[in-house]
């Protein structure tokens, strides 16, 4: 996934892989973590995951648990036939089973249009780096608002 998406050193991926894997076997274990994979003709061909994640009691939404979709990916050769929204929904199908009241994730450029189809709703998030020398990727645009103010 990371391969077809971004410019990683291949050192880089598999100390990232090494941490993730662990961190995964807990999240496991622990009932919080699920993975779904399409197959085709005994080929995975697509693969996304679920984690169960905790989260602040907040108002409108029930409980301390929301579901986080992550690591969609679909193999090149098989997009655009349905692989992904498949894997979407049955996520979906595993949060709404376990009472999970929302669903969260963040969306590729790819990958937002089929998320926006089954539903999703675009949200504002925003981050900062604290670790000296971690820069921002990508090109930060100022919103029309700030601009206008610092005229």
């Amino acid at each position: 996934m990371w391969n077809a998406i971004a410019e990683i050193p291949k050192a880089d991926l598999d100390a990232a892989d090494r941490i993730y894997r662990r961190w995964a076997r807990t999240q496991m274990k622990s009932n919080r973590f699920a993975g779904f994979i399409v197959d085709v003709g005994g080929e995975p061909v697509a693969s996304g995951c679920l984690w169960l994640m905790h989260v602040q009691p907040r108002p409108n939404w029930k409980g301390t648990t929301a579901a986080y979709l992550l690591s969609m990916f679909t193999e090149p050769a098989h997009r655009g036939r349905g692989h992904g929204a498949r894997i979407v929904r049955e996520a979906i199908r595993f949060a709404k089973a376990r009472g999970i009241p929302v669903m969260l994730l963040h969306a590729s450029a790819f990958g937002e249009p089929i998320y926006t189809r089954l539903g999703f709703e675009r949200t504002t998030e925003m981050r900062l780096f604290l670790e000296p020398g971690k820069r921002r990727r990508g090109r930060v645009r100022t919103s029309r608002k700030t601009a206008r103010r610092g005229r």
